[in-house]
């Protein structure tokens, strides 16, 4: 009878250190939006752009959809409520809920932070657009950037966590657009190119070292291109194509997905190898715009305590053992 015990005790502390939260991925995948089926949805798939499965089903836009770097959760924009608000799904779609609650605040263009444990987004007040960060449960809100003169918007965490590259428009002159940097300690800024008046903006940056794509559209060439430069502003170089939108990196830096306008067919995301410069077309159905590029292989070293653990298998453990010494 002790021998039973000590192995139930055991199989207990196996279930509270195991979580019993939502599946993980345990492969790469890109996630994207499309509206192939006539609205705006999440959809998920290989990065072969095999398995292409659709995530979200509802009658608002489902928009610009973020794989958590723990592999669990989506981070995606939605106007299911009526304004355009922050939503997270479990990894398989299910489990749809707000983050700030049903309130009519305007957010956008949301980001994790490197390890997940915070998020960033544009946020759409009276005069302007800000940056904020909060915790996942919409809590410790706080304002990185605010703007008396111009907006800003599309943020993105450096690799490390310590800065934030974000874009800053109408500051020089009506549709200019520019990259800037704010350190998240110090809150010193930094701009991109500040000599020029270009018109950049999506900025991405890699995950395994300091490089940023971004899309840079040259009004007298009418060319809208991604390029990708180093933090320092060394080594720019041009990427693709014509008409290219919303860069995302792969999770080894070594490639790129982006949405291009195809002649004949709406826009599709395709990748390029940033050393062969292969392309390769990943949909063909519908109008679709890329999102970003997970793997299992770079999951955050220190997982947050929720996901480390389960209340339920703490509470079974307490349970038993007071049942144990009664």
């Amino acid at each position: 009878m002790k021998l039973r015990n000590i192995f139930i005790h055991a199989s207990l502390i196996f279930v509270c250190l195991c979580p019993l939260s939502a599946k993980r991925l345990n492969s790469e995948k890109i996630v994207f939006s499309s509206n192939r089926d006539g609205n705006w949805e999440i959809y998920m798939m290989n990065p072969d752009g095999t398995r292409q499965e659709r995530l979200t089903y509802d009658r608002a836009v489902d928009w610009e959809p973020v794989i958590s770097p723990t592999g669990d959760q989506i981070l995606f924009t939605s106007n299911r409520a009526g304004t355009r608000a922050l939503y997270l799904m479990d990894i398989d779609g299910r489990n749809i809920r707000p983050i700030f609650g049903f309130d009519e605040a305007y957010r956008t263009q949301p980001t994790w932070a490197p390890k997940g444990e915070r998020i960033a987004y544009a946020y759409r007040v009276l005069d302007g657009i800000s940056i904020h960060t909060a915790r996942t449960d919409g809590t410790s809100v706080e304002l990185i950037v605010h703007l008396n003169s111009a907006h800003s918007g599309y943020p993105v965490w450096s690799a490390d966590g310590s800065e934030i590259a974000f874009v800053v428009a109408d500051e020089l002159h009506w549709a200019s657009r520019q990259i800037r940097f704010i350190d998240v300690g110090t809150r010193e800024q930094e701009t991109l190119f500040p000599e020029d008046h270009p018109r950049m903006f999506q900025p991405a940056w890699s995950p395994v070292d300091s490089r940023i794509a971004f899309v840079w559209f040259k009004p007298r060439r009418k060319q809208q291109s991604v390029f990708v430069v180093n933090r320092d502003s060394s080594n720019l170089r041009r990427v693709e194509s014509f008409v290219a939108d919303a860069p995302a990196w792969s999770p080894s830096g070594d490639e790129l997905v982006y949405t291009e306008g195809v002649v004949g067919s709406d826009s599709q995301i395709f990748k390029v190898d940033l050393t062969t410069h292969k392309m390769t077309q990943l949909t063909t159905k519908g109008s679709n715009r890329s999102g970003n590029w997970f793997s299992p292989k770079q999951l955050p070293v220190s997982l947050s305590a929720s996901h480390a653990t389960t209340s339920w298998g703490a509470i079974k453990i307490r349970n038993y053992s007071k049942a144990n010494n009664n």
